[in-house]
């Protein structure tokens, strides 16, 4: 979100202000105080803002606000969701894990059970075990997202139990999980951003050539396009949804790993890609609703 911020800052000119964040502030205060700093434009990052960020739009009809990772019904004028199509690129994602594991055990470790996370995590489950009817796909949650510790015994956890392949949705918890997968010599995906260069420092870190992609929300070019929008006197409220089609989402290059995956893996996953977007693959599809339970009887 921020280098979209600093992209629109040099191509339109705007003046841009920060206003940081933890899980146990104030959100409310610290948009008052965005209010209060005279923009026009007021930007939350994040699902746990939801709340906060409508009753500001509400109480401040006269400043535009936008929130990154959130939704509704209805809005007020001068409120923007923009949301992502995780669950395209969470699929693509399984599509690819299915397809390189060698032990037919995968792994997801999430932050916590809700939508931004499952919107990823139950998609890259389907996406796997279409690709792989064999696959046995671990999904947990970590219950935090801020803990890399936790996330790298997770990790160790679930390789312990035959997973060759992790991929993490649980912000810096992830960065445990990426990097201990890595090192174990184990596949591994991250998620959001291209993780090759957040976490592993764009293969200055050991272990970067198992990380196979990142599972990719550009928020930074949704941010940018929502300033844009203000800019041009053409911001609307509602729902902006980033998907396969627009470019809002997608897998990021293979980098390192490339030359150890298939190319037809990675044609099948240009194929799916493809198929998603056409409307012929349908990401919330679970493999196992076309099982049949036929009765036995005993003799």
């Amino acid at each position: 979100a921020a280098a979209g911020l600093a992209q629109a800052e040099t191509d339109f000119g705007v003046v841009g202000t920060i206003y940081p964040t933890s899980p146990e502030d104030d959100y409310a205060t610290q948009l008052a105080a965005c209010v209060a700093g005279g923009n026009i434009l007021c930007i939350t990052v994040g699902y746990s803002m939801t709340d906060a960020t409508l009753a500001a739009a509400i109480a401040n009809p006269e400043v535009n606000f936008a929130i990154v990772d959130a939704s509704w019904e209805t809005y007020p004028d001068n409120l923007r969701g923009i949301t992502f199509n995780a669950a395209q690129v969470g699929y693509l994602a399984g599509t690819l894990a299915g397809l390189m594991s060698a032990s037919n055990v995968i792994g997801a470790i999430g932050g916590f059970p809700i939508p931004p996370v499952n919107d990823f995590m139950f998609p890259y489950q389907y996406g796997a075990q279409w690709a792989d009817p064999q696959v046995q796909v671990l999904l947990e949650y970590a219950y935090n997202f801020m803990d890399p510790d936790l996330g790298a015994q997770m990790a160790e956890d679930q390789i312990a139990r035959g997973a060759d392949v992790i991929f993490a949705v649980a912000g810096p918890t992830g960065l445990g999980v990426n990097i201990t997968t890595a090192q174990a010599g184990k596949w591994t995906i991250g998620v959001d951003v291209d993780v090759y260069y957040t976490f592993f420092g764009g293969g200055a870190v050991d272990g970067h050539e198992y990380l196979l992609t990142s599972a990719m929300k550009r928020v930074d070019m949704a941010v940018y396009h929502t300033i844009e929008d203000i800019v041009d006197a053409t911001f609307t409220s509602g729902t902006m949804v980033n998907d396969l089609a627009n470019e809002g989402v997608g897998l990021a290059p293979y980098h390192d790993a490339a030359a150890s995956i298939p190319q037809d893996v990675q044609d099948q996953v240009a194929a799916v890609a493809q198929s998603i977007m056409n409307g012929q693959t349908d990401v919330w599809e679970p493999l196992y609703k076309y099982n049949i339970a036929l009765p036995i009887t005993m003799k």
